[in-house]
């Protein structure tokens, strides 16, 4: 009997080959931003874009090296886990996506 390797629900890309061979793959979700510290300030001075995008959106190209980058199986794992991790109103869509997954739910309807 064959045994299956159960891909984990996220995971955190270290690495630019990492997030690179990731892109390629194009399957899931990458946000990107600041995470805050466990005390709930943000490691930067500047203002985190915390976005998140389909693995294959072409915005990604700009994310830079200093940025917290983590890869997502799906939607619903990306919302909770960016929701308890950075908080709610802390993170958005990239503008792009959001308007490939409105239309995507349209179209389900």
């Amino acid at each position: 009997m064959l045994t299956q390797q159960k891909l984990p629900a996220f995971r955190n890309l270290e690495s630019s080959d990492e997030f690179s061979e990731t892109r390629l793959e194009a399957i899931g979700f990458i946000f990107h931003g600041v995470v805050p510290e466990t005390n709930g300030k943000a490691s930067h001075g500047r203002s985190p874009s915390n976005l998140l995008h389909f693995a294959r959106c072409s915005k990604l190209e700009k994310v830079t090296e200093t940025e917290t980058k983590i890869w997502f199986k799906s939607v619903r794992v990306a919302i909770e886990h960016l929701d308890g991790l950075i908080g709610t109103k802390r993170w958005k869509w990239c503008k792009i996506c959001e308007r490939e997954i409105t239309q995507r739910i349209l179209d389900q309807n």
